[in-house]
């Protein structure tokens, strides 16, 4: 049990790299930390910081509200952090009720909607004049093939949300990048069989590190607290995945863009804006807001001294908000997936090698998405989960005498830059 003097915060969204953060983010608050997990034997699950891990309740919201309910019963109302979409929805939508039991500072369900749901955004973002690329949903196989035969080329496609059936259909690429409406025909399982609904979006040309970020914490009256604005120079799989690795950054113009899209939003709480700078005009355009949470780079913040999880719980709680200090260069890397990424980028000639050692060696704060320093078993965990998987693999194929296959031209160039 935790003690008396102690305020508790229940991370809900433990099993994940940014749950893992959000409690190193906290490490040095003397607080109580809670996991709510998904999988409660994932690896970030292994962090000894955790006082205790608790399953959230799975997929039936009854269940996953009556998990908040009873850690907040157990704990004596904890601060309650998201860091998972679907969290932030459930949170939102039953606002009322779990205030009675915890602590948040969230937007408001409408503004979760607006940003969140793709469709909402695209429409109010072109709506309020907010820099969108070409964007179609689609929810059915008409719809489907006539955005295939207006979006501009080359484009990306990606689910509306990653279920558990897109991820059994494509555990590598949240999206694929086409140069034709034919690459959906290579991609080798059906679309609308692995997630109901999908976004046809115009690719912007440039390479990872033309795609840039800026972290937010604004207080529960919508006053901006802090803010970072970072950059990614690679990502997994290369061109369409996620931070391989971000460095701290500033832009004037991305600070301004986020700052004046969450002022017409309304929204409060912990969030950020991820743009891509197109090499052929050089403007921004807004690739995804996140809303309500942090996300996977966002200890990149927390590294450069910028630490926006503290000013979260701080203000759930009531308490003063500290003062932001000057940020200072930092770089946040995922260890499991840069040396791929590297590798694949350098091949491609898709690395920006001078920003790259530049970031590295002025870099004076480092996090890491699961090593830290006297924080192993995180790592150690998720090495062990991935060479079991890859024997795992290797052996299914021994036995079925099958060779690796050959990705197809669509799958080749998920990965590929712009």
């Amino acid at each position: 049990m935790p003690q008396p003097d102690r305020a508790v915060v229940l991370v809900a969204g433990a099993e994940s790299p940014t749950g893992l953060g959000v409690a190193r983010a906290l490490r040095d608050e003397g607080l109580t930390l809670v996991g709510l997990a998904a999988d409660v034997t994932a690896s970030p699950c292994r962090s000894a910081l955790w006082h205790e891990i608790v399953h959230d309740g799975g997929d039936d919201t009854g269940a996953r509200l009556a998990a908040i309910r009873a850690a907040a019963a157990r704990y004596g109302r904890p601060v309650l952090v998201p860091v998972r979409d679907d969290v932030v929805e459930l949170v939102a939508a039953h606002a009322d009720e779990l205030r009675t039991v915890v602590d948040f500072v969230m937007p408001t369900a409408d503004v979760v909607t607006t940003l969140l749901d793709k469709t909402a955004f695209h429409s109010w973002a072109v709506d309020h004049g907010f820099p969108v690329p070409h964007t179609e949903i689609v929810a059915d196989q008409a719809a489907l093939d006539a955005a295939l035969a207006r979006v501009p080329y080359p484009a990306v496609i990606k689910p509306f949300e990653r279920t558990p059936e897109w991820q059994a259909a494509s555990p590598r690429h949240k999206a694929y990048r086409l140069e034709s409406a034919a690459d959906v025909d290579r991609l080798g399982f059906r679309l609308l069989d692995a997630a109901p609904r999908f976004v046809v979006q115009q690719w912007i040309p440039g390479t990872d590190a033309d795609v840039w970020f800026c972290l937010v914490y604004r207080d529960r009256t919508g006053r901006e607290v802090a803010s970072q604005v970072g950059r990614k120079l690679v990502q997994w799989p290369v061109g369409t995945g996620s931070t391989a690795l971000a460095t701290t950054a500033a832009d004037d113009d991305l600070h301004t863009l986020t700052r004046d899209l969450l002022d017409a939003a309304g929204h409060v709480g912990i969030g950020s804006l991820e743009v891509k700078r197109s090499t052929a005009d050089g403007r921004l355009y807004i690739t995804e807001p996140t809303v309500g949470r942090p996300n996977l780079q966002s200890n990149i913040a927390t590294a450069a001294g910028v630490n926006l999880t503290v000013l979260q719980v701080r203000d759930a709680l009531g308490l003063d908000l500290p003062p932001v200090l000057a940020p200072r260069p930092a770089v946040w890397i995922h260890e499991t997936t840069i040396l791929r990424a590297l590798a694949v980028a350098a091949s491609r000639r898709a690395l920006d090698v001078r920003a790259l050692v530049a970031a590295l060696r002025g870099a004076k704060g480092r996090m890491a998405a699961f090593a830290a320093p006297a924080d192993r078993a995180p790592l150690t965990a998720e090495l062990r989960r991935l060479g079991g998987k890859a024997a795992g693999s290797v052996q299914r194929r021994v036995r079925r005498g099958q060779a690796l296959p050959a990705p197809s031209p669509a799958t080749a160039r998920a990965s590929a830059e712009g």
